[in-house]
């Protein structure tokens, strides 16, 4: 995600905790990317999985069994450059695979179900600006 060019590798490293944390928090909160709770066949689980977990199959979508997988999102300071940052899942682990079946919407079938993917990861520019304001913003006081 780009993030202002001149951020000190402190900042630029604080900036990206503070994004996965609130990735995390939303994605927690039931939330998409929008603030809005997750809609259509995304905001809902297969009765088996609704059973499981003890809520109804309408939800709301929480990802919270996934806390696991969202626990496991870091920041990947050797990927990131001035002016970027790189979050995610470390290639090849159980955590992507997971996160991937989520983003995509495929949960281990060869192809998308339709309406079911939950691109929990991305992140609105100007949530990522406000990030960056309250980390500078911070750093000057």
């Amino acid at each position: 995600m780009k993030v202002p060019e001149g951020l000190t590798e402190d900042q630029r490293y604080d900036v990206a905790i503070a994004v996965l944390q609130f990735i995390h928090d939303r994605t927690t909160e039931g939330k998409n990317v929008y603030g809005n709770k997750w809609s259509g066949k995304a905001g809902q689980y297969t009765k088996g999985y609704a059973k499981a977990k003890g809520v109804s199959t309408s939800g709301p979508v929480d990802l919270a069994l996934s806390r696991e997988m969202l626990g496991k999102m870091q920041y990947f300071k050797s990927l990131s450059s001035d002016g970027n940052i790189v979050v995610g899942f470390k290639a090849g682990t159980k955590a992507e695979r997971k996160a991937e079946g989520n983003i995509l919407g495929t949960y281990g079938q060869p192809s998308p179900i339709p309406g079911k993917a939950r691109p929990f990861l991305d992140i609105l520019q100007k949530d990522v600006n406000r990030i960056v304001s309250e980390v500078v913003d911070g750093d000057e006081s």
